[in-house]
């Protein structure tokens, strides 16, 4: 038994709550650090496979599934100003316990704005998925120019071995 079994049957005979189980994540989720680039307006980025990356482990462990979907409950809001297009719609994101067989849901809004229709919309999901994850994990987002952070990501290398995903599979 590898400890992280270990671990998880000490807590799983205590009953852990699925409050307990986001607040273990939000604890030990490890800090995301922007490493992609943006090359046409030169900035610094993550994306939201990123923040998937860090999550996967910890919502296995923990053994949570996240299910995010488009929300009905509000039109879908779309409007066209001369070439643009402006988008705004309900998402809903679930975590579902396997242990207690329950879960809990969140709705959030997308917003996009582009000149193709599907750009829009593919903008609104990325951007809205992406930091609706990093806040609700209170996942620490560092930037290599922020004062604080020129010492921990000083290199490309660093700052992707912060973010890598290793399979201990």
């Amino acid at each position: 038994m590898t400890k992280n079994e270990e671990n998880y049957k000490s807590m799983n005979e205590r009953e852990i709550k699925i409050w307990e189980k986001i607040w273990s994540i939000q604890k030990e989720v490890k800090d995301l650090v922007k490493d992609e680039k943006n090359k046409f307006q030169n900035y610094m980025y993550f994306d939201e496979l990123q923040v998937l990356r860090l999550l996967k482990p910890l919502l296995e462990k923990y053994r949570l599934a996240l299910m995010i979907s488009d929300d009905d409950s509000q039109p879908f809001q779309h409007e066209r100003e001369g070439t643009n297009h402006y988008l705004k719609y309900l998402k809903k994101m679930e975590l579902f316990d396997f242990d207690k067989e329950i879960s809990v849901s969140y709705k959030f809004w997308a917003c996009g704005a582009n000149t193709d229709l599907a750009k829009a919309k593919g903008s609104a999901e990325t951007y809205a998925m992406k930091y609706m994850l990093s806040k609700f994990f209170l996942i620490k987002v560092m930037d290599e120019n922020d004062p604080e952070n020129v010492k921990l990501a000083q290199t490309t290398n660093e700052r992707k071995k912060l973010n890598s995903y290793e399979k201990a599979r």
